[in-house]
C-alpha cells in the first residue's frame, strides 16, 4: 500500500481542477527508482539467509541524468557460468549541459539554447576483470554499441535541427559493492566514437563531433 501511496504522489501532477495530468518522463524515471526501492526489503531479506547467491541480472541507473531532465539505465544479464560476462540493453534521454557541448559538437556551444540527447538505445556489454580473486568488487572492460539523436535548438533559428549517428563506447570501470555482494557503485570513464551522421537540415553547420571522454558513475543492483 505504500508504494502506491508514494506512486500517486510523485508520478502525478494536478491541474487547478483536481485532474490527474501525467508527465511521461516522470512516470518513466521515478518507475525506475521505485522498482529499485520496492525490490530492497525482499533482497534484504533473502540475503540475510544467503551469504552467496548466483544473482545473474543487474539493474543501473545513472543519476545524473535525473538532473538533467531525463534518464539513463540499462539491464544486464550475465551470460556464463562464471558471472563475468553480461550483456543487456541500455536506454538513455537527457540534456546536454553545458561544459561538454564544445567536445561533443561542431558549431554547437555555451551560447545555443539547448542541447538533447533526444534518444540512445544501445546493446551494453561488460566483461569483468577478476584482479582481486577473494573479493567481489573488481575492475571490469566494456562496450556500448548503438544509435541515437539529438535535438539542437539555437538563439538565431526558430527550427530544431536533429542529429542522428551510431555510436560506439568502448569504457573501464569498477564495481564497488557494499552490501552482501547486491549492491554497488560503479564508477566509469567512456571514450565515446561516433560513427558517421545525418541531419535533417543540411544547411546548417551542427555537426556531432567524433571522439570525446566521458566519466560517468551509476548505481547498480544485483538481483
Amino acid at each position: 500500500m505504500i508504494y502506491i501511496t508514494l506512486i500517486l504522489i510523485i508520478l502525478t501532477k494536478f491541474t487547478p481542477q483536481g485532474i490527474p495530468k501525467f508527465d511521461l518522463m516522470t512516470v518513466t524515471k521515478y518507475t525506475l527508482v521505485l522498482i529499485l526501492l520496492a525490490s530492497l526489503p525482499f533482497q534484504f531479506a533473502r540475503a540475510q539467509e544467503e551469504d552467496e547467491k548466483e544473482r545473474n541480472f543487474r539493474i543501473e541507473i545513472e543519476p545524473s541524468s535525473f538532473f538533467l531532465r531525463g534518464v539513463s539505465a540499462s539491464v544486464q544479464y550475465a551470460i556464463t557460468k562464471d558471472r563475468h560476462l553480461s550483456l543487456g540493453p541500455y536506454l538513455a534521454t537527457v540534456d546536454i549541459p553545458v561544459f561538454p557541448r564544445k567536445r561533443m559538437f561542431d558549431n554547437v556551444g555555451a551560447d545555443t539554447t539547448s542541447a538533447r540527447l533526444g534518444f540512445q538505445i544501445a546493446l551494453m556489454a561488460r566483461y569483468r576483470i577478476n584482479l582481486f580473486k577473494e573479493m567481489e568488487s573488481n575492475p571490469y572492460v566494456g562496450l556500448i554499441a548503438g544509435w541515437e539523436y539529438f535535438d539542437i535548438k539555437q538563439p538565431y533559428s526558430p527550427e530544431t535541427v536533429r542529429l542522428t549517428t551510431y555510436v560506439l563506447t568502448p569504457y573501464l570501470g569498477y564495481e564497488l559493492y557494499y552490501f552482501r555482494k547486491m549492491l554497488y557503485v560503479n564508477p566509469q570513464i567512456r571514450s565515446v566514437f561516433y560513427l558517421g551522421q545525418g541531419t535533417d537540415h543540411p544547411e546548417r553547420p551542427e555537426r556531432v563531433s567524433s571522439f570525446f571522454l566521458l566519466p560517468q558513475i551509476s548505481l547498480g543492483i544485483r538481483l
